[in-house]
Order: C-alpha cells, then structure tokens, then sequence
C-alpha cells in the first residue's frame, strides 16, 4: 500500500527535527490541541465517509449491472437499487464540507454531481442506436458519448426515481414517457443500459477520492484507478491529500501550519458548502420567480429528496466540526473543543447556529419537498439559519488564524 510514501516523509521530517534540535522551537499547547484535532478529523470523517461512499458506489454498479443481464428482473430488485443509491448519495452529501480537495482539483465534482440534468441531449442520445451499443459494449468507457450533463448521480436518480417515487417494473418494461423524451421510442431496457454505463462511471470516480485521501485505500481499487483508468490520486510532492493534511507545516506538506490548515477546513471546506446549500441549493430556486422556475433546476427534483441532500451537507460540517463521522458533540480531540478550550467566545453561537440549521431543514422536510415548494417561508428559513452558521465558520477560521 502507499502509505509507505507517508511514513518514509515522516521519518525524513523526524530525523530533520532532531539533527537541528538546538533550534527548534518547543511546540505550542495550542499547536498539539490543533494537531490531535486534524488527526481526529482526518481518518474518522474524511477517510471514514470516502470509504463507505466508494463502497456503497460499487455495490450500486453491482446492482444495476444484474438488472441489465437479468431477462426478467424483479421489483424488488429495483427497489434495492433506489434504496442503494439513497445510501450512495448519503455519503456523497456528506462528503462536501471537504470538496476542496481532490473532488474539486480532480474535477470529481462537477463529473458526477451536475444538474439540472440535460434530458433533452439525454434523449436525443439513447435515441441513438450506435450510443447504445457502444453503452452496452463498453460501459463506463462509452459515456462521453453521453456528455457531462447527463452523467453522475442525477443521471442514475432519472432512471430509478419519478415524483418521489422509485420507478415501477412496469415503467422500466416500457418506453419511457417524459415529456423530453417524446416521440423517440426509448425503452427502459436502453435506460437500464445507460444508467449500467453511468453507474460504473460513478463507481471509477468515487474509488478517485477513496484513493486520493487515504493511502490504505484498498490495493485493487488503487490499481483501478491509477494503472488501467490513470486517473490521478497522488499530489505533486508524492502524498495523498490525507497526508498532506496529517503532515502540516511538515516538508511535502501544502500547508505551512496548523492555523492554516484548520482554517483551511472551516472556510474552503465547511463554509464553501455551507454557503452553496444556502444561495445556491436553496435561495437559486427560492428567489425565482414563478414565471421562471424550473424544477429541473433543482437537486434530487426526481427522488424529491433534496431536504435530505441538504441536511447531509450540513451534517459534513457537523462531523467535521466535532471531528467523527456520525457525531452528535464535539470529541475531546475536535476543532470544536478547541475553540471552547481556548477561550473562542463565539463558540457556543457556533454550536447554536448548527443545531437550529439543521433543526430548520428537519421542519421543511416534514412539510414536504422542496422542489413541490421551493418558495416556503420554511425554504426562507433555512437560507437564514444556514446563512448565520456560515457567517460563525468565517469568524472561527479567522480567529484560529490569529492565533
């Protein structure tokens, strides 16, 4: 496994440290607290949600590729799909409040997680006789053919979802009936294909991030990606983007302390997603006006689960913040008990202001979908409360900064 690259770094960096021992300055309290709480943050969120997202990925592609060799599959079998994907996409979304790293510099993001959906070049494509068969033949190696628009997450949810619904096997035994697709004679069997193809594409992808951050990602999944796809997982100086994190103000490292570093993670990361939930998610469709909406233009408009997508987004920050995947309070190792530990005034706001963004997402999730009502007083409170959790992240970075 690659970790070796890390642990070769390491002992260079400790043999450097006590060859000039004498002028060394001691480390900080501070320093040690901020460094047990990226070494929490980084295995227990990042290494542990990329690993269950590559996981639950991989067993989507298995799934949908039995649907398609199946010549008489069952309800059930898609009802697993859509109950695998949901999964899939859980770990995705809360996966965001760390995109600033391989997903964005990779392109990962805007590959698998692009909308609104381009259903109309969709149609056009699986009108093709030729896209098919090269679909059928190649999978994921086809979906060019595709175009990014159609592709990832929301090019999958089409397929298997309408109106909030999983498909039905009538549905996918038929020919499909979206308005975009009309006159065109496109049969589910053609859909299956395609999503087959995109499924797999996903999976490529979604192994890209495994591997990219942590260097015990699983030997197979890295020999996928680097050797037959040659897909990038390492950064310049030889690391992982784990182990550029975990090796801070070290040789190798992008990131010259651990101020930087942990601001890093509450600004690119927790406030970038924060911000995009808030203006982008939720206030592009909230602030249009009738005449020019677009459900399309909606995440997840077809699972109808975009309250949902949006918690998790929230929930990326919660994990990050406390410093575990699952987390409901800050760990003893946290950037949070940090900001508590050392005096940060504003900390307790900060908890607040996550406890009511995620408490206004759970009252607009019970009052039904946000694509049936992007404009509810319960949307307008989620842009509020989401807003203020991202005006205390800035100032919690900027503080940690100053330190």
């Amino acid at each position: 496994m690659r970790s070796y690259i890390y642990k070769a770094l390491a002992s260079a960096c400790i043999f450097a440290a006590v060859a000039c021992e004498d002028n060394l300055i001691t480390e900080s309290q501070q320093d040690k607290e901020l460094k047990a709480a990226v070494e929490q943050y980084v295995p227990n969120v990042i290494y542990n949600i990329y690993g269950k997202l590559a996981d639950s990925s991989e067993e989507l592609y298995k799934q949908i590729s039995a649907l398609k060799a199946s010549d008489s599959f069952t309800q059930a079998q898609i009802d697993l799909i859509c109950q695998t994907f949901l999964e899939a996409r859980k770990w995705w979304e809360q996966s965001e409040a760390f995109l600033s790293g391989a997903a964005t510099n990779y392109g990962i993001d805007p590959h698998i997680d692009s909308w609104p959906l381009d259903k109309d070049k969709l149609a056009k494509s699986l009108a093709n006789a030729e896209t098919i068969a090269d679909l059928d033949k190649e999978g994921a190696g086809a979906v060019d053919e595709i175009g990014a628009a159609s592709l990832g997450f929301h090019g999958i949810e089409f397929i298997f979802f309408r109106n909030g619904k999983n498909r039905s096997i009538e549905a996918l035994n038929g020919i499909e009936d979206d308005a975009s697709f009309a006159g065109r004679n496109i049969s589910g069997k053609s859909e299956i294909i395609f999503a087959t193809a995109v499924a797999e594409d996903l999976r490529n992808y979604c192994f890209e991030l495994q591997a990219a951050w942590d260097p015990d990602c699983p030997e197979e999944r890295v020999a996928l990606v680097e050797d037959q796809l040659e897909l990038n997982t390492i950064m310049d100086s030889g690391l992982t983007y784990g182990e550029n994190l975990l090796m801070t103000g070290n040789a190798g490292s992008t990131y010259r302390n651990l101020q930087e570093s942990v601001s890093s993670i509450l600004v690119a990361g927790c406030s970038n997603i924060a911000n995009e939930v808030a203006n982008t998610k939720i206030g592009t469709a909230h602030y249009v006006s009738s005449s020019e909406y677009n459900p399309d233009y909606i995440e997840s408009p077809y699972s109808k689960k975009s309250y949902e997508d949006f918690k998790d987004n929230i929930l990326s920050i919660q994990y990050s913040l406390y410093g575990a995947q699952g987390a409901e309070s800050a760990g003893s190792a946290s950037i949070m008990a940090f900001l508590k530990k050392n005096g940060w005034t504003k900390a307790s706001n900060l908890e607040t202001a996550l406890s009511s963004a995620i408490n206004a997402l759970d009252v607009a999730m019970a009052k039904g979908a946000f694509v049936d009502n992007p404009t509810s007083e319960e949307a307008e409170q989620c842009i509020v409360t989401i807003n203020a959790l991202d005006a205390l992240l800035n100032e919690a970075a900027e503080w940690i900064s100053k330190l």
